[in-house]
């Protein structure tokens, strides 16, 4: 429709060329997930090892997108859908539809660029974080477009060609003769229906998708933009307190260590501490590391941890404990979910971010469990029952093992996969190598179904009921599989490490089972170390742990002495009254001396309970002003610093040895 031509016509014409122009927008999304999905990732390997759990609801959610930037025109086409329009009215309204969809598909195809280099979604964080001086090279973004494993500068052909050919087609819509006759257009009613189907996409999407995360993973890049700026970016400016929080920290840190020989050197990375005292002297043969994350373990269904507990869903668990070839942490806490918590914080040692999950942060350097013992030469492979994409982790666990092995084929069933992982640790320690191995369940999982139903101990009408058969599943196979290894001449040297990645809240406080919540519920876990190590406490203990204290109690087991930014502690010395400070969204945990504070998240209220008499947290307390405050604050500015250090890259150096 050229500018000069004034003809009016009904809406209803110019609806059905809107519409078409968001079909065409929806085609172009589509073509732009086939070239995202179906090519080889950045850097070699598929983008994603179970692609088809994604494409399919990604090309669907799309529609949301779309739908979401056509209402404005739509709306206006249908309420002057028996009117006149002007001609040159109708041809602007069109041909800005057609540049908003051009855009659209222009910053999809961004987004999964920015996705298949960099682990991440297109977002005004990802501007703030990586598009100023000094973050990415001409070069480097040269080199990395030419060895793009999916073809050399095929990204930026995409970049440009998806949406150029998108404005050429929609321009060639919005010209004279090319709008649909009224005798053809579809009713007042049909109309709307039309306009109106993408709205099923969010609860269509949400049910697909089944969790938030392969929700963030699909959802159309206008909606990630929006979510993006819902989680604000108070953490890209310093705190103006940031040298009062740093020394807080760091005196917090030295006050409850047993080891005081460290000293903190870089007022730029509060975290990150060097040894004043030499390493201990080896111990003969190098020690094997077993890393076991299980899901969704529950300290409340733990019965070595909670006596009320009976029959113990976790008889092999709880018999481990006891055995006097073990340390057993009783009063150990994860950050509750989502698992990929668990996941950094024993790998890394690092407190997850209050707002966003901690997988985004891939400029972020971190000084990682593996990445310290392969320095030392040992192998590093991880057997992981999952889907590592789904929550953005392959992208670090590439980084942190030689080799990371996912089984699709046994369909979130454990058992299978501990027995791979099995035989493969027993060609790692054949080979005289020291080893680190991780292997990771997934079966625990909610809805908690069933995988060997003769195993049940419960029944399966509730989710209560359920996690009790699958944690007892989940013990089942972890008592096979240690038992399928220790024979082996090698395992006498090494180190299990078992623990809950972690709880799940099943209405203990009130709410909707499945609701993230900071009650000992939702973060007491089981912890266990067994091990022949001389150094090794072989008790039950009961004083305070984290997840957090995994990798440095490790690290001293095995000699491991080095500058580092880990916020754990070793627990071969365990301190009394150790606090544990977590914030997720707006929720505060805050644990010191004998006080925990925790915010209901139903209520937003903060309730104050005695963390050594009621340590599942049946009887409030009278809350007491100034001790409340206090300790609300400590959890509040533990957050603010480390959600600005894991933004700004400021918590480990790649030039530290």
């Amino acid at each position: 429709m050229p500018h000069g031509d004034t003809t009016p016509a009904e809406g209803s014409r110019h609806f059905a060329t809107a519409f078409r122009l968001a079909v065409g927008g929806l085609f172009g999304c589509g073509v732009s997930q086939l070239f995202l999905y179906l090519r080889p990732g950045a850097y070699g390997g598929p983008f994603l090892v179970e692609w088809q759990r994604y494409f399919w609801l990604a090309l669907y959610y799309e529609m949301l997108g779309v739908w979401l930037l056509s209402l404005p025109f739509f709306a206006f086409w249908l309420m002057r859908y028996r009117r006149p329009v002007g001609g040159r009215l109708a041809g602007w309204l069109l041909r800005a539809q057609a540049a908003v969809l051009s855009l659209n598909l222009f910053l999809s195809q961004l987004d999964h660029e920015v996705l298949r280099f960099l682990g991440i979604r297109l977002g005004f964080s990802f501007a703030a974080t990586y598009v100023r001086a000094g973050t990415v090279t001409d070069s480097l973004f040269y080199d990395a477009l030419r060895e793009d494993a999916g073809g050399p500068f095929v990204s930026l052909a995409l970049l440009i060609a998806v949406p150029a050919l998108y404005a050429w087609w929609g321009a060639r819509q919005v010209v004279p003769g090319r709008q649909m006759p009224s005798r053809g257009s579809p009713g007042f009613t049909a109309a709307l229906v039309l306009a109106l189907v993408p709205l099923l996409a969010p609860a269509n999407g949400w049910r697909m998708a089944t969790s938030e995360f392969r929700l963030r993973k699909v959802e159309p890049v206008v909606v990630a933009l929006a979510i993006d700026a819902v989680h604000g970016f108070e953490d890209l400016a310093e705190p103006a307190d940031f040298v009062r929080l740093s020394a807080a920290y760091q005196e917090r840190w030295l006050r409850e260590s047993a080891d005081k020989a460290w000293r903190f050197p870089d007022a730029r990375r509060p975290y990150l501490r060097e040894p004043t005292s030499p390493p201990p002297a080896a111990e003969g043969e190098p020690w094997n590391v077993i890393l076991i994350q299980l899901e969704t373990l529950r300290g409340r269904d733990v019965g070595h941890l909670d006596p009320e507990r009976r029959p113990s869903p976790t008889p092999y668990l709880d018999s481990l404990a006891r055995s006097g070839r073990a340390a057993a942490f009783s009063r150990a806490s994860s950050f509750a979910q989502p698992s990929i918590n668990a996941l950094f914080a024993v790998h890394c040692s690092i407190t997850p971010h209050s707002r966003r999950y901690i997988t985004a942060f891939t400029q972020t350097e971190l000084y990682c469990l593996p990445n310290a013992l392969r320095r030392r030469g040992y192998r590093a492979e991880m057997f992981n029952a999952g889907d590592t994409d789904w929550d953005g982790a392959t992208w670090w666990l590439g980084r942190w093992y030689d080799d990371l092995r996912r089984y699709p084929g046994a369909r979130e069933h454990d058992r299978p996969v501990f027995r791979a992982a099995a035989a493969r640790i027993r060609e790692l320690g054949a080979s005289g190598r020291p080893f680190l191995a991780s292997v990771v369940s997934v079966t625990n999982h909610t809805p908690f179904t069933s995988k060997e139903p003769a195993l049940d101990i419960a029944g399966d009408r509730t989710p209560g009921e359920r996690i009790l058969n699958t944690t007892h599943y989940t013990d089942d196979v972890l008592r096979e599989f240690v038992g399928s290894l220790e024979d082996e001449p090698w395992f006498a040297r090494t180190i299990v490490v078992i623990y809950g990645d972690h709880g799940f809240n099943l209405g203990e406080h009130g709410g909707t089972p499945g609701e993230v919540n900071l009650y000992r519920e939702g973060v007491w876990v089981p912890l266990v170390i067994a091990g022949a190590h001389p150094r090794l406490p072989r008790a039950v203990i009961a004083e305070p742990a984290s997840l957090l204290d995994i990798a440095p109690t490790l690290a001293d087991m095995l000699g491991l002495r080095e500058t580092n930014p880990w916020l754990g502690h070793s627990l071969l010395s365990a301190e009394r009254g150790r606090s544990f400070n977590f914030v997720a969204r707006d929720i505060v945990l805050a644990e010191d001396g004998g006080r925990t504070l925790v915010t209901d998240p139903r209520t937003g209220t903060e309730r104050l309970y005695d963390r050594e008499r009621d340590w599942l947290q049946r009887r409030p307390l009278a809350v007491a002003r100034p001790q409340h405050e206090a300790l609300a604050r400590q959890a509040t500015d533990a957050a603010r610093l480390n959600d600005y250090l894991l933004r700004r890259n400021a918590v480990w150096s790649p030039r530290e040895p």
